[in-house]
Order: structure tokens, then C-alpha cells, then sequence
């Protein structure tokens, strides 16, 4: 049995249980770290405290755990810099003088690309990658989201990330 399973794990099957559609990650599913509690609750990610200013949390042990995860799921590095230069591109695109409403497209455009990738048959990026790229796609809704929010912690999961590929 053990055989099988390991054929199957270098064919790029990987044990997963079915998901449903509905409501969010399931208590078994990708959406969840080793100790059992939601990699991405309800809230995530939820980018500015009462005052306006950017969750500091995000930045450090969120991200250090969303990284570890994604490395203990079979992300490889080249998979989460593509999306991630994609990304910068459209900051790049803003600063300068772009308007925020002619690249938030591009940034959208990151959901379709994390769709793509996850149901490829060869080299997919993991259902953790997908859900934390939706999540944080969705939560940019303006300017300030996007430059303040969004890629700073998306520049901290890199960063944290395993420098191997």
C-alpha cells in the first residue's frame, strides 16, 4: 500500500480529502495549519487595525506560518515569485502614475492565474496557494488595500519562504 501511495505522491497526487464548494476550508482541508486551526479564518486577511494602520501580525508570524505551510504543501519557490512579480509589476505600474482602476484588472487577473495553476496536471500549486492568492485578491478594493495591505504581506511571505528551489 505504502508503494502505491508513494507512486502516486511522485505522479503529483497528493493526499487529499474531496472539498465542497461552500463556506470556506474544512477542519481536513488545505485551509488549515498542523495545529488544527484555520490558516485563513473568516477575517483574513484583514490588513489595517481601528486606526488605519497596517496589522504588524501580518507581516511576522502570519506570514512565517502561511510560508512554511505553503513549503510543507510542495509550493515551489519559481510558482510563488511568479505570482508575487506579477504583483509588483502593478505596484510598479502605480507608482508610476498609473491609475489605480486601470491595474486593479491585473491584479484580479492573479485569481484566474491561481486557477489555472491548481488544476494543472503537471507541477499544480497547492489548494493552500490558491485560497491565500482568492483571499487576499479579494480583499483589494482600493489603492491604499493593494499598496499598504496586500503587498506587504505578500512581500513577507516571500520573504520567508525557503530560499531553495
Amino acid at each position: 500500500m505504502s508503494d502505491m501511495r508513494e507512486a502516486f505522491g511522485k505522479a503529483g497526487f497528493r493526499d487529499e480529502k474531496p472539498h465542497s464548494r461552500g463556506g470556506g476550508p474544512r477542519p481536513d482541508g488545505p485551509g488549515q495549519s498542523s495545529s488544527g486551526q484555520s490558516l485563513f479564518p473568516p477575517n483574513y486577511p484583514e490588513y489595517f487595525d481601528s486606526k488605519g494602520y497596517m496589522q504588524a501580525e501580518l507581516l511576522k508570524g502570519k506570514a512565517e506560518e502561511i510560508a512554511s505551510r505553503f513549503e510543507a504543501d510542495g509550493l515551489r519557490r519559481h510558482q510563488l515569485r511568479a505570482f508575487y512579480d506579477h504583483a509588483k509589476r502593478q505596484l510598479q505600474r502605480l507608482g508610476y502614475g498609473a491609475p489605480f482602476e486601470e491595474i486593479k484588472p491585473e491584479i484580479a487577473r492573479l485569481k484566474a492565474f491561481a486557477a489555472d495553476r491548481a488544476g494543472r496536471s503537471n507541477n499544480p500549486i497547492p489548494a493552500t496557494f490558491k485560497r491565500f492568492i482568492d483571499c487576499n485578491v479579494d480583499a483589494v478594493g482600493d489603492e491604499k488595500s493593494f499598496k499598504s495591505g496586500f503587498m506587504p504581506h505578500f512581500e513577507a511571505v516571500v520573504a520567508y519562504f525557503p530560499a531553495k528551489d
